[in-house]
């Protein structure tokens, strides 16, 4: 047994156990190869009007004593060199492989994975359904990456400012640009097509607002709307009296109206930021009758707005803008409410400070940028500097009878009787 065990192997045997050996060295290496085959790449001529495709490799070519394959990533080409022809082989056939599939892949597919990447990062979900409401709207999901070439982003591009703000049309560029260069960094293209495509227009700061006689007309007639029972009537005031965020009015749930209704329990479960949530005390009393009416008869965990179920985001905007023409205003939507109640607040004497906590905000840079309207902190000043300085100058109060007394029985009678003949020659 133990001679058959330490037998030496036929020439045959030990031919073929060689071959197997070398084939596995050369499939390891390969493998290795592949998932390394990153190095800096050098560019490769004028890039501004290459398109963008899938990468592809290129070989064996005999390089010497070794064997090159060239990695071609559409604007930029990598080479490297390898000991056997059969281990450039097994490299190719590897990177063909998995290029070949990652670049043909839906973008549909691409945004479901990108949106699960940031999903385990933490991401908060309303901000991931943001990113993919966004992506969705602007990308073709239904082609693959690779087929989206510099001409095409930028005609995507173009298409967005037909139909959004400057502001929103920059946001989305922003997003677009940011999941393709996701797309390079997995591996799935060479190269970002959006990368060149330049922002355009010039942003405006915050959102069109209500002069001080407009609100007054659009808030009476949506205080009565509420008392005839409109919900969204009801959460439209809250936004301008308070600086509620729509998403935040309609994720309200009964059991968020506390202290019979005098106060009001925002964003409790987590909202848009970490500052989201605040509680706020409800001092109308139109308004503490109107939401403890809108609780009564619904469990605690239940919705304070709708009949149980969530509502879309349009519930309240589509209802603002038919209100807002038919009381001939200007039109604006839900947000820009949230930006008036800042703007008033601070036109009234309210620190930047204190709005940003009522708004839930960080910090006062964003309220002064975005909800503030320009000036209201100036004017606010120049306003208690006048009040201050044009006040009439405080007059001496009278002395009471009760005091004169007191003073009189204070005095010596020597100054008494100075004080008396005082009065008597008086002329």
């Amino acid at each position: 047994m133990n001679r058959l065990a330490h037998s030496p192997l036929k020439p045959a045997a030990r031919r073929r156990t060689s071959s197997a050996k070398e084939a596995q060295r050369v499939l390891a290496n390969a493998v290795k190869s592949a998932a390394n085959f990153r190095p800096a790449p050098s560019v490769f001529g004028d890039t501004s009007n290459m398109a963008v495709k899938a990468a592809t490799v290129f070989g064996p070519y005999q390089n010497r004593d070794k064997w090159r394959v060239i990695y071609d990533q559409g604007d930029r080409r990598t080479s490297k060199c390898f000991a056997t022809r059969e281990e450039a082989l097994a490299v190719i056939e590897t990177l063909r492989a998995s290029l070949s599939s990652e670049a043909k892949k839906p973008i549909g597919v691409a945004i479901d994975e990108f949106l699960a990447m940031k999903q385990r990062q933490g991401l908060r979900p309303v901000s991931v359904k943001v990113w993919g409401d966004r992506l969705r709207r602007d990308l073709p999901l239904d082609a693959s990456l690779c087929s989206v070439v510099p001409q095409q982003a930028q005609a995507i591009y173009d298409a967005m400012t037909e139909s959004l703000a400057a502001a929103t049309h920059r946001a989305h560029l922003r997003f677009v640009r940011a999941f393709f260069a996701w797309c390079v960094e997995r591996g799935y293209l060479a190269a970002n097509p959006f990368a060149k495509v330049k922002p355009v227009g010039k942003p405006k700061r915050g959102k069109p607002q209500l002069r001080v006689d407009e609100a007054r007309v659009l808030l009476s007639h949506l205080l009565s709307q509420a008392q005839s029972g409109d919900d969204r009537a009801l959460g439209l005031s809250l936004q301008i009296l308070h600086g509620l965020r729509s998403g935040e009015v309609l994720k309200l749930r009964a059991r968020d109206i506390d202290g019979n209704g005098t106060r009001l329990c925002v964003a409790m479960e987590g909202g848009k930021t970490a500052n989201a949530t605040r509680t706020l005390k409800i001092t109308l009393p139109d308004l503490q009758a109107l939401l403890m009416r809108q609780k009564s008869g619904r469990a605690p965990d239940a919705w304070l707005f709708g009949d149980g179920r969530a509502l879309p985001g349009d519930y309240l905007w589509d209802y603002l803008t038919r209100t807002c023409k038919r009381l001939a205003l200007p039109h604006v939507c839900p947000h820009s409410l949230r930006g008036m109640h800042a703007t008033f607040a601070v036109q009234d004497g309210a620190s930047a400070e204190h709005v940003a906590a009522v708004l839930g905000h960080g910090s006062t840079e964003i309220t002064r940028r975005h909800y503030i309207a320009p000036g209201s902190e100036r004017e606010a000043q120049s306003r208690n500097v006048a009040a201050l300085l044009m006040q009439p100058a405080a007059t001496p109060a009278e002395p009471t009878p009760e005091a004169l007394l007191k003073l009189l029985r204070a005095m010596s009678p020597d100054e008494r009787a100075a004080l008396l003949a005082s009065v008597e020659n008086k002329p």
